[in-house]
């Protein structure tokens, strides 16, 4: 179980990472828009993080993408 934490979590990081890089957002950015802790959202981008629902929620609305998005391995939309 932890193995498969671990690698949900760096994929999270890599999908959040790669679409804030995107929108030009720094941390700090993504954070006051997030209303959430820069230091969290480093923490949830190093893979060190476990963000609650609550969280991703917040983080994929600034990001404008699904939650699901987040989390898909290869990082595309989940179609609607």
């Amino acid at each position: 179980m932890k193995r498969n934490l671990e690698t949900l979590k760096r994929t999270l990081a890599r999908n959040i990472v790669g679409r804030r890089q995107e929108l030009r957002l720094s941390q700090e950015q993504l954070a006051l828009q997030a209303e959430v802790d820069r230091t969290y959202i480093s923490q949830i981008e190093r893979a060190v993080g476990n963000p609650s629902l609550l969280v991703l929620h917040k983080v994929a609305a600034v990001l404008e993408v699904d939650v699901t998005t987040l989390l898909r391995p290869d990082g595309e939309k989940a179609e609607m």
